[in-house]
């Protein structure tokens, strides 16, 4: 039951090379916001060995033991020895965990612990190089009927690649400044008259690429098939 916001966040946690942490913060307005900072030598190796003692240097899907109609999904992914392996758990945490659905948990755990103990003073803003514009429709909380509609400027927003997340174009370079402020400038929700959907029109949604990200088709890997 997740909305087009909750959809469009970026990963909770992401580690590359040197040490380098960008994690997803809070949406400012239709932007979505990161932080990021650095690990320490000894602190970025503990994480990935932990990563692969947790068991993600393998793709596989662990569903919840017992069948239910709804949960949750989280999805981990490990880059090791040039290959890139996704784990797919269904509803974490939600009871106690055995085998590898614990050993998983506890990773998420001490990640959790390491982001949140993090000093502030250490962090600084994650300033992207390419952001997405995602233009898309679905449930947004809040009262509906009081979100304002505005004219698009930048052309038509259905015009771009279709993705999981939406309609997709990219902007880079001297053009991310001005969507940034753009979206900051938009409250979340806002209607956007585009194409052929005149009437009601539709949500925009400005995310920030990852490093790890080229273009549009990327944001498909969030969300497994």
């Amino acid at each position: 039951m997740s909305g087009p916001p909750e959809l469009a966040e970026l990963p909770e946690f992401s580690l590359y090379g040197g040490g380098r942490v960008i994690v997803g913060n809070a949406w400012d307005g239709s932007l979505h916001r990161a932080r990021e900072y650095t690990l320490s030598p000894d602190r970025y190796r503990q994480i990935y060995r932990l990563a692969h003692a947790a068991g993600l240097a393998r793709s596989r899907h662990l569903p919840e033991p017992e069948e239910t109609t709804d949960g949750t999904l989280l999805v981990a992914e490990l880059r090791s020895a040039g290959r890139l392996h996704a784990t797919t758990v269904v509803s974490l945490g939600r009871r106690s965990e055995i085998g590898a659905r614990r050993r998983i948990a506890e990773f998420r755990r001490t990640v959790r612990q390491l982001t949140g103990s993090t000093d502030p003073a250490r962090t600084t803003d994650y300033r992207p190089d390419r952001v997405a514009v995602l233009a898309t429709g679905g449930w947004f909380g809040g009262d509906v009927s009081r979100i304002p509609e505005r004219q698009w400027p930048n052309g038509d927003l259905l015009a771009g690649v279709r993705t999981d997340l939406g309609e997709c174009t990219t902007r880079s370079g001297a053009a991310v400044p001005g969507i940034e402020a753009l979206g900051r400038g938009t409250p979340l929700g806002t209607h956007w008259p585009s194409g052929e959907k005149r009437s009601g029109g539709v949500v925009v949604l400005i995310r920030p690429l990852l490093p790890n990200e080229d273009d549009c088709a990327d944001l498909n890997r969030r969300r497994p098939g």
